[in-house]
């Protein structure tokens, strides 16, 4: 349980070490963050909240980029992308106050929020392939695909709590980027990319 040294944990309201209850200043277990993307936990907690909102927005994603038709013309592929984006900025900030931090562990390659939407699109993938797809095998396999990443996401929380691994802090990349540059530079960049 990570806890920031600001706060206590009697203040926090926090559950003592070995209770399964959620709180607000640790990382959800497997279990309790496949019930938050799903909509099944309704603590008022960010965590919870967030992982609510990868769930949707990747189930909304799928959606989108298999029938582009049937959506309102402000929900795009892109603006879905950029709508997860945020909630992994927001997730990405609450990781630096109270996800564990060990300078001398190995580093991990993505950042809290990242493995957080990876987790939530993996579930929304299965879900859709279970619930769309005919064959059989292919619903296994989204299963089998889906319990792996609960596995290493269990397997990256126990490392975070032991002080193994330290998370990145993380960068919204060239798209952020580009969103705040001017159309003249934007044009300058599409031409210098084609040559």
């Amino acid at each position: 349980m990570v806890v920031s040294s600001a706060v206590s944990t009697m203040d926090a309201g926090i559950a003592a070490p070995g209770d399964s209850a959620i709180d607000a200043a640790s990382v959800l277990s497997p279990d309790q963050l496949l019930a938050a993307i799903a909509g099944r936990l309704t603590e008022p907690f960010p965590m919870i909240t967030w992982a609510r909102e990868l769930g949707d927005l990747h189930a909304a994603l799928i959606s989108a980029v298999l029938n582009p038709q049937r959506h309102a013309p402000e929900v795009t592929e892109t603006a879905l992308h950029a709508d997860i984006a945020k909630v992994i900025d927001k997730i990405n900030s609450w990781a630096a106050s109270y996800v564990r931090h060990s300078r001398c562990a190995r580093r991990h390659t993505h950042t809290f929020g990242e493995v957080i939407s990876h987790v939530a699109k993996t579930y929304a993938e299965a879900w859709w392939t279970v619930l769309h797809a005919d064959c059989e095998e292919l619903r296994h396999s989204a299963w089998v695909h889906l319990s792996e990443v609960r596995d290493g996401y269990e397997h990256l929380i126990g490392d975070i709590r032991a002080g193994r691994v330290q998370l990145p802090l993380g960068w919204r990349g060239i798209r952020h980027t580009r969103q705040t540059d001017s159309p003249e530079i934007d044009a300058d960049v599409a031409v210098q990319a084609e040559q």
